[in-house]
């Protein structure tokens, strides 16, 4: 099957979504499911989540709504995630998801093409909080 990658979607954004402020039980919660222990609050101060946190805050949309033809089958071919500023309770996050990328490799099974989606995520005062970009792969 041919893969066609259209590259005039990369740097287009897809999802805009300004969040519910982080409740102190949503930090507590994903620590306690995720095994990742709260950082030391700098100071004895409020508290912080941990910085994997970030993975569970979700825009409205994963995928944008017009993607190139990269075949039926895709699956998450990994994550890279860039920590900024740490998360309080009370935070309002908003997650701007763009199309980062796309490109082909060719491996012992056939052509695969990849889409690496990137969230950026900033609090209420413009800090960055978090760069992920999200590889798929498709065959």
């Amino acid at each position: 099957m041919a893969i066609s990658l259209d590259r005039s979607i990369v740097g287009v954004e897809f999802d805009r979504t300004v969040c519910e402020p982080v409740t102190e039980t949503e930090i507590r919660t994903y620590s306690a499911i995720s095994g990742d222990p709260l950082p030391p609050s700098p100071g004895g101060g409020a508290l912080v989540a941990a910085p994997t946190f970030v993975v569970s805050v979700r825009g409205k949309k994963f995928m944008p709504p017009k993607l190139p033809n990269l075949g039926a089958a895709g699956f998450d071919a990994g994550k890279d995630i860039e920590f900024g500023e740490p998360i309080h309770p009370g935070d309002v996050l908003t997650v701007v998801s763009t199309v980062h990328d796309v490109y082909e490799k060719t491996g012992r099974s056939g052509t695969m093409a990849f889409l690496v989606l990137r969230a950026v995520i900033t609090n209420q005062r413009g800090d960055q909080v978090a760069v992920i970009d999200q590889k798929m792969m498709f065959r």
